[in-house]
């Protein structure tokens, strides 16, 4: 395993290129004067939004658990056996960095594309004006979901916390309910256009059609 110094770098740079990218949104966000909501839409979401809340809460909960890692490494790893994958620890912590990294990116890449039209999970689906499909979006459905999966993945392989490990699985099983949920709504609300769409396009990944 990398010195404590060492790992506790690798996750202050992860944390300051996801903080650029959660202030560009709230920033972007602020030029968005139609807020209105659709009361229909509103309405059906009260249900759907538990898997939301439960993703963004466990997300937030998995978040600080690293933070605490930065100051509390040493500490912490006394208290929490490390995962043993079998090979070298210092192999699993660059592949979790560099998956740290493209987590940022993709993020980077579905914010700036959905720009004012983006939405907080928690908040349910503003009114909007159009269907996001350039982009990144023209090859995935859900980039950001797929960003906080590359995020979570890749904070446990640097730090090869058990305890990260099993808050991620419960976050993001949250936020596979919320995407498939979320899809639901969307074809209510943008209807063909939609159903086209999602023919088009991975959930997740990019969606290879056969020839």
């Amino acid at each position: 395993m990398f010195p404590r110094v060492i790992i506790q770098i690798f996750l202050i740079i992860s944390f300051f290129l996801f903080g650029y990218n959660i202030t560009y949104i709230i920033l972007t966000k602020k030029r968005n004067k139609n807020n209105n909501n659709d009361e229909e839409i509103q309405n059906k979401l009260k249900e759907t939004r538990l898997f939301a809340r439960i993703g963004v809460m466990v997300f937030n909960v998995f978040i600080c658990l690293v933070c605490l890692n930065i100051f509390f490494f040493d500490p912490i790893a006394k208290i929490f056996p490390r995962i043993n994958l079998g090979i070298s620890d210092e192999i699993v912590q660059i592949v979790g960095l560099t998956l740290v990294i493209g987590g940022n990116i993709t993020l980077s890449l579905a914010y700036h594309e959905l720009g004012i039209y983006w939405s907080y999970p928690i908040d349910g689906i503003k009114k909007k004006r159009k269907l996001v499909t350039s982009g990144i979006y023209g090859k995935i459905r859900h980039p950001i979901y797929l960003s906080f999966n590359l995020f979570c993945i890749g904070f446990i392989m640097i730090l090869l916390d058990w305890i990260l490990l099993i808050v991620y699985i419960i976050g993001a099983i949250g936020l596979y309910f919320q995407a498939i949920d979320e899809e639901k709504i969307l074809i209510e609300y943008f209807k063909e256009e939609y159903i086209n769409y999602k023919q088009t396009t991975g959930r997740f990944f990019v969606k290879y059609n056969r020839v």
